[in-house]
């Protein structure tokens, strides 16, 4: 008698209930238990140099075309506003509103321009640029009317190509490691927000005092000296032009209980990723 494979293969008592499926060729099951580690999701997945490059790369080309228009739209403005008001939204001062245009679109721009020079992994830095995009992007829609409808959308998705580079968990990281300096950030951010629905010269000076907030905590490594006139610029000029309103006098409050041991203690430290 010739010995010969069973075509069943039959599991001992206890043992793994796969082995009980049809023999395939040399006996052996068809399927066998894979017991390798579940694949990471595309959202924690590092991203590549190759996509990393291409999300900075178009990032910056949308961002420069916004960037230009918007400062056009801002010249347009300050020059024909009061001529056109169907497109430039009937303000009441066209010219303030057109200069604050150009000077917003001049950020975004400057922005463009520093994403060709991010590192390969740099988040904090990254993420700081992203905001000096979607202010302008966001902002603008109540300074030039019609005119953003293209600008605006560009800057948006800049600001989105722009995040996508890097992953979430180091973003995530950073957050942890300086939330105290994004929490002045915010403050800054409702600064901005607050001066666009006051008069002309108030919204010029509010949202340069915005800016000036956001940027202060952390420009504190390389220069304490500036970083301390960004703070002054960001609380003091806004408050008192608004004296009688009591959120803008909170919001001073805030960002200085905040800001001001922040920086003497030294505690904001961008640290380089490995």
């Amino acid at each position: 008698m010739g010995i010969g494979f069973s075509p069943h293969v039959r599991a001992a008592p206890g043992k793994h209930p796969r082995l009980n499926q049809r023999a395939g060729v040399g006996g052996l099951p068809h399927r066998l238990h894979r017991t390798g580690r579940a694949p990471k999701s595309p959202s924690t997945r590092e991203r590549g140099p190759t996509l990393m490059k291409l999300h900075t790369r178009v990032a910056t080309q949308l961002a420069l075309a916004g960037a230009g228009l918007g400062v056009v739209a801002g010249v347009v403005q300050a020059s024909f506003g009061s001529r056109i008001p169907n497109w430039t939204g009937n303000k009441d001062s066209p010219v303030a509103l057109g200069l604050l245009t150009v000077v917003l679109s001049a950020l975004a721009g400057g922005c463009a321009l520093r994403l060709v020079r991010l590192p390969r992994r740099g988040a904090g830095r990254r993420l700081a640029l992203s905001i000096g995009l979607l202010i302008p992007a966001g902002l603008c829609f109540s300074t030039v009317g019609r005119m953003w409808w293209l600008p605006g959308p560009l800057l948006l998705c800049a600001t989105a190509f722009t995040l996508a580079a890097e992953s979430r968990q180091d973003y995530l990281a950073m957050i942890r490691t300086h939330w105290l300096a994004g929490l002045v950030s915010v403050l800054g951010a409702a600064e901005v927000l607050m001066a666009v629905s006051a008069p002309a010269t108030t919204a010029v000076i509010g949202v340069i005092g915005g800016l000036a907030l956001i940027a202060a905590p952390w420009l504190a490594p390389r220069s304490r000296t500036l970083s301390w006139i960004l703070l002054a610029i960001g609380v003091v000029p806004f408050t008192a032009l608004t004296y009688w309103a009591v959120v803008p006098a909170v919001l001073a409050l805030l960002a200085l209980a905040i800001a001001v041991p922040l920086m003497v203690r030294g505690q904001h430290r961008p640290r380089r990723p490995a």
